[in-house]
């Protein structure tokens, strides 16, 4: 009986040593769910303020971008605006007289086309005989044609479509066609108002030739070159058919030369030799406003009547 009884008291002290020893253990378990509970609870509200601040942040970048690209193409829309009204403006167009264009997109000139016609090679300087009839000193138009010109136009020693020694004072673009329009005496000839064509165009003082200075395209071979007229001839000096005309050229000598060319004409179209048969070019004149860009509008020509 004794033994049981002390069994009874040792199992109920052990049962009530069991209950003091695992109740702060409980408590602190509980705290600690608790408190995990809670750290979780503000790990997911700090998440989701996270959240909406990265949500709000691309939205931000998103709204900036947009007006970004508004101002990208608000800042295009200008300069395409500014770019139209400087484009309009005088003077920021290319010139009449400058082609930007190819050949065969250029205005057609309403003047007839001379072709297959024999030209031969003369210079400001030549000396008479050897080809020439006459002194090429002088012109149609200026008693003092070389001086007028510079010097000497060498026709074998160039530095490119120069005269070696000198710039030219006056084109090296030249040419001749068979038709002055004042006779020996001075006097404009009775015929020029009604065949040449420019003739009403302007009215001329008694000192301007209709003729000198006028503009002339030139080709040969595909090749594409523009002169002005600064002498008559050759051999011929009213061939009113010819020059404004469709007939051939009066002139029989020198295999029927229907013009002379200077030598920087000549290296332009690519002639053989001076005085070649083969030589042959078709012309036609033309506006200076339908003349394109090129060397020979690096020097103009525009004195008049030198007597």
């Amino acid at each position: 009986m004794k033994i049981k009884l002390l069994i009874i008291l040792i199992a109920t002290a052990a049962a009530i040593a069991t209950f003091f020893m695992f109740k702060p253990e409980t408590a602190s378990h509980q705290n600690l769910e608790q408190n995990y509970e809670e750290r979780s609870q503000n790990l997911d509200e700090d998440m989701q303020d996270r959240n909406e601040e990265e949500a709000n942040g691309e939205g931000q970048i998103e709204n900036q971008q947009e007006n970004e690209q508004e101002v990208s193409s608000e800042q295009g829309s200008a300069v395409n605006s500014e770019a139209q009204e400087q484009e309009n403006l005088p003077g920021n167009n290319p010139p009449a007289d400058q082609n930007t264009e190819p050949e065969s997109s250029q205005k057609e000139s309403s003047y007839p086309i001379h072709r297959n016609i024999t030209a031969t090679v003369f210079w400001v300087g030549e000396p008479q005989g050897g080809g020439s009839s006459e002194d090429n000193a002088i012109s149609a138009w200026d008693d003092n044609w070389q001086q007028s010109y510079g010097g000497f136009d060498d026709p074998e020693n160039r530095d490119g479509y120069y005269p070696v020694g000198f710039t030219p004072k006056e084109t090296p673009f030249y040419l001749d066609l068979p038709y002055n329009d004042f006779n020996d005496n001075g006097d404009r000839k009775s015929n020029a108002f009604d065949v040449v064509p420019w003739a009403n165009q302007k009215t001329w003082s008694n000192n301007e030739s209709f003729m000198k200075n006028r503009w002339v395209k030139l080709a040969k071979d595909g090749k594409v070159c523009y002169g002005q007229i600064e002498d008559a001839g050759p051999y011929e000096y009213d061939d009113v058919d010819y020059v404004f005309g469709s007939a051939k050229p009066k002139n029989q000598l020198a295999n029927s030369a229907g013009l002379d060319v200077s030598p920087a004409l000549r290296d332009c179209l690519d002639f053989e030799g001076i005085n070649n048969a083969d030589n042959r070019v078709d012309w036609q004149f033309v506006e200076f406003s339908d003349v394109p860009s090129g060397p020979w509008k690096e020097i103009i020509t525009t004195s008049q009547i030198n007597w």
